[in-house]
């Protein structure tokens, strides 16, 4: 059997599109995790009362959380905006 013929430009820009907005949207993951958690952890810094220090597990939900969801926001954004510039 022949292989079906696809058009690969097509295709090939459709990959770059979604593997370039996962690298955007994996750094964005990253940075605004970090800077979630320290704002987090400046606003309501994790000790005791008596001064000593232990693991803010609320503070790294909270930034886990709020980083995937722009992760995600980020993600859907660039493939548009890629999508735009492709069309044009």
């Amino acid at each position: 059997m022949l292989p079906l013929k696809t058009n690969t430009s097509i295709n090939d820009l459709t990959m770059k599109i979604y593997f370039i907005s996962f690298l955007i949207s994996v750094f964005l993951i990253a940075l605004s995790g970090t800077v979630i958690f320290n704002i987090l952890d400046y606003t309501d810094p994790p000790i005791t009362k008596d001064g000593h220090r232990y693991m803010p597990t609320e503070s790294l939900a909270k930034a886990s959380f709020l980083s995937l969801i722009i992760g995600a926001i980020t993600f859907i954004a660039a493939i548009r905006i890629q999508r735009l510039r492709q069309n044009k």
